[in-house]
């Protein structure tokens, strides 16, 4: 026998065909519906334990969807992730701290001077409205159907004004639920910026392999369009404001700071905007005594306002990429009223609209990887990959 023919060494120089195995089964398994259902009870339990922190949460994860493009611009630049993160708060805050420098003062001697005369604001906005409403009865008797039976005591709008905004004691509660809620909201903000990336990666790969492709797509589709929309909701909303601020000084209306600020506010209502940016700055402007030449001067500025940001301001910052039914629009604008009353007519239409087209795209995704795909060019088609 010869030395490469034999020993526990030699091959065999012909074997049986090996029979065909069962590919080897993954010990990861999906979640169950009842790991599901005990999860979302689980988040749903906390969120009612920790409901005084979703205000703060919920401006964080704004604020930090606001600032990502620029913390991703500074990372590309070579810098870690949470360096990046650091220098653009730093260089927010320092914003922030010279903005309020400047503004800060104007708006507390606004808001004091406000808070001090509104007694004899109301008392003066109550006399207006008792002398038209006597007028009206006067010149059209058929009206005082439609207007209330008993007599008004005398201080009935101020009441009415504390009834709906609360007394001193409640009014310094908000002040403190406020800085509160500002307090926080940085801090919040800060780690969602820093950890968003690795909180996304970590629910995408909680997904099923067959379901992340879609994810993705969907995900940086809700990326592109609901982010450009609600940045440029923000900067229409600041570029308006702005408007009415310098528009409001130059016609001189009392209180342009607090005018200016309340019509950005409000200005993401459609329909509803600049009608109410408009009759508070009216009203405060008939209770302050101004003449009804200088309150028309008020009325052209918002006119001229409207016809800016229609033209001009919303082509530029929203564009025509994001379009609701006006019913939808104040169904929605109702809803947010009844919920958290004006916080919440200003948020319900840009949430609407989040949800309205996230369902959409993800729709429209899952139609196009049901629709089977014809082969180009001799290759078999395939669904295209996303990366955002």
């Amino acid at each position: 026998m010869s030395d490469g023919a034999g020993g526990p060494e030699a091959i065999p120089a012909a074997l049986p065909p090996a029979l065909p195995t069962a590919a080897p089964q993954s010990t990861v398994r999906s979640p169950s519906t009842f790991a599901w259902v005990a999860a979302a009870s689980a988040v749903v339990g906390l969120a009612f334990l920790l409901r005084g922190l979703v205000i703060p949460i919920a401006l964080a994860a704004l604020l930090a969807y606001f600032l990502n493009p620029l913390a991703a611009r500074i990372q590309g630049l070579g810098i870690r992730r949470t360096v990046s993160v650091t220098a653009l708060f730093a260089g927010f805050g320092l914003l922030v701290v010279l903005l309020g420098t400047v503004v800060a003062p104007r708006f507390r001697a606004e808001g004091v001077a406000l808070v001090s005369n509104l007694p004899e604001l109301a008392r003066t906005l109550e006399s207006g409205i008792d002398g038209l409403q006597g007028e009206l009865v006067k010149n059209y008797p058929q009206v005082r159907r439609f207007l209330p039976k008993e007599e008004r005591p005398e201080g009935w709008l101020f009441e009415l004004i504390e009834e709906r905004m609360g007394n001193a004691s409640e009014l310094a509660a908000h002040v403190g639920l406020i800085a509160f809620i500002v307090a926080l909201t940085p801090i919040f903000a800060f780690f969602f910026l820093r950890d968003g990336g690795a909180i996304v990666a970590y629910l995408i790969d909680r997904l099923q392999p067959i379901h992340i492709e879609t994810t993705v797509a969907v995900w940086c589709e809700i990326d592109r369009i609901i982010g450009r929309y609600l940045r440029g909701l923000a900067l229409d909303a600041l570029v308006i404001g702005g408007l009415a601020t310098v528009g409001l000084w130059l016609v001189g209306a009392p209180y342009p700071w607090l005018l200016g600020a309340f019509t950005a506010l409000v200005n993401p209502l459609p329909y509803l905007g600049t009608i109410l940016s408009l009759s508070v700055a009216a009203i405060v402007a008939i209770a302050n005594g101004l003449p009804f030449g200088r309150i028309g001067w008020i009325v052209a500025v918002y006119v001229i306002i409207r016809i800016l940001d229609d033209l001009v301001v919303a082509a530029v910052t929203i564009g025509g990429s994001v379009h609701m039914h006006p019913m939808l629009v104040m169904v929605s604008i109702l809803v947010g009223e009844q919920t958290l009353g004006l916080l919440g007519m200003v948020a319900a239409v840009p949430v609407v609209t989040v949800v309205k087209e996230s369902a959409r795209l993800l729709l429209e995704h899952r139609r196009n990887l049901a629709r089977p795909h014809v082969p180009t060019s001799g290759r078999a088609g395939r669904i295209p990959q996303y990366v955002c």
